[in-house]
């Protein structure tokens, strides 16, 4: 399983990855990690969920960016131990507001 430490790291390649394409009117956070399991089979690792909130404007976010994250992250997690696959998804912080507002029990101990 992915400890508090791993999923540090896991936020700080992701948020470095981020920061490469110097989005200006873009703010990313909280970046949220989990590692989901596989909960019918044999509860093994199946893929690190990694959610990345966002303020600013969507269509400000570059798609051959944003398209080509994962395979230049994964690398860097395994080098950290991290052998899931990555799934990160974006979600607009307004969004995010109003989900968390809707499940309170359900928001995320650590947010970044």
């Amino acid at each position: 399983m992915i400890n508090r430490e791993t999923k540090e790291k896991v936020r700080e390649i992701v948020k470095s990855d981020l920061d490469e394409y110097h989005y200006r009117d873009i703010v990313f956070g909280p970046i949220i990690v989990e590692q989901e399991v596989d909960e019918f089979d044999d509860g093994a690792p199946v893929y690190v969920d990694i959610k990345i909130i966002f303020d600013g404007d969507q269509e400000n976010l570059a798609p051959h960016w944003i398209s080509g994250m994962i395979p230049r992250i994964r690398p860097k997690l395994i080098e950290i131990g991290v052998d899931e696959f990555p799934i990160p998804s974006f979600i607009a912080k307004n969004e995010w507001d109003q989900w968390l507002r809707r499940n309170p029990e359900s928001a995320p101990v650590e947010t970044d």
